[in-house]
């Protein structure tokens, strides 16, 4: 073999894996290592590393600027999935085509207002993840806030696993070894999943 197909045969290949490192990566940008513990319907306990939880299809309102227009309000039909980056995304279209949505996270306590709340505060999600129990001992409905204003229920927690594997050229890939199915709640520590396990959940 000569230098010039040496050299075209280590820069196809070169070329191959970072094709590969690319896809490897596409589609997965809200998958980050964050170790997880989830309670099947069984009420058993499963740990998890990387994974996506589905939280059903809504309809919102965004406000988006679009020129000679201003700021205007569209009605979208979207789906919310729960990252293990930690925050939640909508995707979907409206009238004006796809749109995407970074919602916040919710906890309604009791009589009180929906307010925000972190990832850090929360101890364990539970009921099909439906509700949430912080940190600091608040109790309440687990909820997403919308940009218009929209405070959407949780349709029933349904979560995906997703585990790091060697591709053919090296490049370590996520794949998923799940279907989606449902999951009554879910911790970020095995004794905060055991509690989420012990509570009572919805028929």
């Amino acid at each position: 073999m000569n230098r010039i197909a040496r050299v075209s045969v280590v820069f196809a290949a070169v070329l191959m894996f970072s094709v590969g490192a690319v896809f490897a990566q596409g589609g997965q940008r809200g998958m980050v290592e964050r170790k997880a513990w989830y309670v099947d319907t069984d009420k058993k306990i499963h740990e998890v590393l990387y994974w996506r939880i589905y939280l059903g299809d809504y309809d919102v309102n965004l406000k988006r600027t679009f020129p000679g227009e201003g700021q205007i309000t569209l009605n979208a039909g979207m789906n919310f999935q729960f990252f293990s980056a930690g925050y939640i995304e909508g995707n979907g279209h409206s009238a004006k085509g796809k749109v995407s949505s970074l919602p916040g996270m919710r906890i309604k306590a009791g009589n009180s207002e929906a307010v925000e709340i972190k990832i850090g505060e929360i101890d364990y999600i539970y009921d099909y993840g439906t509700k949430v129990a912080a940190k600091d001992g608040r109790k309440g409905d687990f909820l997403i806030g919308g940009e218009g204003g929209d405070i959407m229920e949780i349709k029933r927690f349904q979560i995906t696993e997703y585990k790091m594997f060697k591709g053919s050229f090296g490049e370590m890939e996520l794949k998923e070894t799940t279907d989606r199915q449902p999951a009554i709640g879910i911790s970020f520590t095995k004794e905060g999943a055991a509690r989420a396990a012990a509570e009572r959940t919805s028929d």
